[in-house]
């Protein structure tokens, strides 16, 4: 099946920021720290809580049970490709919405943690809290990386432009 392209061009730009982000981590601190001080309020909150985006993904052994059916349908003849993509789509869409979903109730349970956004489309969080709390977060599954700030400010403003470039004009 095929992937969505602004998925896949967004995980590629995500990949680039983490491998970035673990070559300079010490860079990176002292980039967050400086913005703070210039007021852009990037990178940590008011009260010494640092702000990352966490990437998750969808359950996997759900999405590939999915794929099977949907494969199942396609080789029997009750659905064309066309839909058999979509459909693909839908259940990755449904499964990265569940598993946002999911992060966000997990940290809502943590007073370590707050979730002050989210991107279902993306599987992207901006999560507030402090370092070891974030950093414990790697130990859920479902969750892919942590990632700067600015990469969640960058899907969302990639998120509002495919909105504003799908939505029919009056």
């Amino acid at each position: 099946m095929d992937f969505d392209a602004d998925r896949r061009r967004f995980l590629e730009l995500a990949g680039t920021g983490t491998a970035a982000s673990l070559a300079g981590c010490s860079g990176l601190r002292d980039t967050l720290g400086s913005q703070e001080d210039a007021g852009t309020g990037t990178g940590t909150g008011g009260d010494g809580d640092q702000r990352v985006a966490v990437a998750v993904q969808a359950d996997q052994q759900a999405l590939q049970r999915r794929q099977q059916e949907i494969q199942s349908a396609l080789s029997s003849g009750n659905i064309s490709r066309s839909e058999a993509q979509a459909e693909y789509r839908s259940a990755q869409e449904d499964l990265r919405s569940d598993a946002v979903a999911s992060f966000a109730e997990r940290a809502e349970s943590n007073p370590d943690l707050t979730v002050a956004d989210s991107l279902d489309r993306f599987g992207l969080l901006l999560v507030g809290g402090s370092p070891a709390a974030l950093l414990a977060t790697l130990s859920s599954g479902a969750v892919n990386a942590l990632l700067p700030q600015t990469t969640f400010q960058q899907a969302k403003s990639q998120a509002q432009q495919g909105t504003a470039t799908s939505t029919p004009s009056n």
